[in-house]
């Protein structure tokens, strides 16, 4: 079971492999979130957190007609209003009629990460929107690992956990193998779940270099009222199991690299 993997460290690593950050949650119907007032009540809670305010940008969902062969299709007459994208650097909250979601590509620590969401579900629970439930709540991280010294898959060894290396390092196959990739479904208390990904190879966007991503996505899915606490407190347990995936992904030697500054590890 997940819950008897190590506690997680929780000590900064200052060369953190943290790509991407998704909050997520999927209302079990339409919400009437398109109100001017719903954006700028949301952008006014989110800015409280005194790191400043955010840019505050409609979304549209545009309606498709069908037109006939040999005809220039027209653009809509209309566009209806479908909700909120708020932005602040490379944050990015996402208010519309069918979900919510948090993102950012710079992520600074857990505790300014969930602020965010948590400011937004109550600042939407004290709205004078009509929520309906939740029908699913996830987070995922995705970390992109690349290193110097690793100049195959075979590399690998030593710093991925050996369940994820059995294929790179296998005694016949291990100097043939050129990508690895794999997907693992985790059962989880409460009738969660979590998904693993990974994926071994060279990257040609930056110059052939090794590298492996690593996708953790904990979700729960099913209809249940809208609660900004039991929300938070799924969230905390979501982050602590990706936590606990993460380090049981990777061996003492990666976390000690992690833990040094990107000059020195360079």
């Amino acid at each position: 079971m997940i819950a008897d993997l190590p506690e997680p460290q929780h000590e900064h690593l200052a060369s953190a492999p943290l790509e991407l950050a998704v909050w997520q949650l999927q209302f079990s119907e339409p919400a009437a979130v398109q109100d001017p007032a719903v954006g700028t009540q949301v952008a006014e809670a989110l800015a409280s957190d005194g790191h400043g305010a955010f840019q505050l940008t409609r979304l549209s969902s545009q309606m498709i007609f069908a037109f006939a062969s040999g005809q220039a299709p027209q653009p809509p007459e209309s566009v209806e209003p479908d909700g909120w994208q708020l932005r602040r650097g490379q944050l990015v909250v996402n208010l519309n009629r069918q979900s919510l979601s948090v993102e950012t590509t710079a992520y600074q620590g857990w505790d300014r990460f969930s602020a965010v969401f948590g400011a937004l579900c109550r600042a939407l629970e004290v709205s004078a929107v009509d929520l309906p439930g939740e029908q699913r709540l996830g987070l995922r991280y995705v970390d992109r690992i690349s290193l110097p010294g690793v100049r195959k898959p075979a590399d690998w060894e030593g710093l991925l956990a050996p369940w994820l290396v059995a294929s790179m390092t296998h005694e016949h196959l291990g100097d043939a193998v050129l990508a690895a990739a794999g997907q693992v479904e985790l059962a989880v208390e409460e009738g969660s779940q979590a998904t693993l990904r990974y994926r071994a190879f060279p990257d040609f966007e930056r110059r052939g270099r090794q590298t492996v991503m690593l996708d953790f996505d904990t979700f729960r899915q099913g209809y249940r009222t809208f609660s900004t606490q039991t929300i938070l407190d799924t969230s905390n347990q979501f982050h602590d199991v990706a936590h606990r995936l993460f380090e049981a992904s990777i061996t003492s030697e990666l976390r000690a690299v992690f833990g040094r500054e990107k000059e020195a590890s360079a």
